[in-house]
């Protein structure tokens, strides 16, 4: 189960993306690495820009923590 955070939800909307970016970005991401604290980033291109979804798996569920654009 995916569930997304207070935080990740306000940055949805203030930033206007869809869930549904963050769920493709999740499932079928260009790339995850690791980060700190235990939290994993993954990305996934789309057109000229890559989305940016940084997320912890807590066992069966994917906890989102926040999600952007980035150039590279």
């Amino acid at each position: 189960m995916i569930i997304f955070t207070r935080h990740a939800t306000l940055k949805l909307s203030q930033r206007k993306i869809g869930k549904n970016l963050v769920i493709k970005t999740l499932k079928n991401p260009d790339k995850i690495i690791p980060t700190y604290g235990g939290r994993m980033v993954a990305f996934k291109k789309f057109r000229r820009l890559h989305f940016k979804v940084v997320f912890r798996r807590k066992i069966n569920d994917v906890i989102v923590i926040t999600q952007y654009w980035v150039d590279k």
